[in-house]
């Protein structure tokens, strides 16, 4: 989504808290997802977990919550806590897939509002020293072939946690 410096109209922001025509709740409820969208990686207890299209870091990743909630302290305690554990397994497979020297976790809804986490390994030596990385600065589009190799490491990095 791109970013902007205005909020979108309260309707629009009302309604996407309520689920309505929710970008994520979409993600959720495809059983595939389209080859020009975001790459399926995982289901895990309470999440999905996709490989973004622009790779502009390696490995970078969103966790959405299966559930419709804007905020972590929504969910039951017990959902909250099975987040959390997706959230450090989905990070662990990251830095054991492409050895990240730092995993930044960003909980945002800001465009969105839908739980949900992007995941951005950081490697010695990227773009983005003592910086956030920055997704406005490049994108970076892969061959088909790169997303395939991509996901099938994540995946046996999982596995391997599991």
């Amino acid at each position: 989504m791109k970013m902007t410096n205005a909020w979108m109209p309260r309707e629009k922001w009302d309604a996407l808290v309520r689920g309505e025509d929710c970008p994520l709740c979409s993600v959720i409820a495809a059983k595939t997802l389209p080859a020009d969208s975001d790459y399926f990686l995982a289901d895990l207890s309470v999440s999905r977990m996709i490989l973004v299209k622009n790779q502009y870091v390696k490995g970078y990743c969103l966790l959405i919550c299966h559930q419709h909630v804007r905020e972590p302290y929504e969910l039951a305690a017990a959902d909250q806590r099975k987040f959390f554990a997706d959230l450090m397994l989905a990070g662990q497979s990251l830095e054991k897939a492409f050895g990240a020297i730092k995993m930044n976790f960003q909980m945002l809804g800001n465009a969105v509002p839908h739980l949900h986490c992007h995941l951005e390994p950081r490697y010695y030596g990227d773009a983005f020293p003592g910086h956030p990385a920055d997704p406005n600065k490049e994108t970076v589009i892969l061959k088909p072939e790169e997303y395939r190799q991509r996901v099938a490491q994540m995946r046996r990095a999982l596995n391997r946690i599991r």
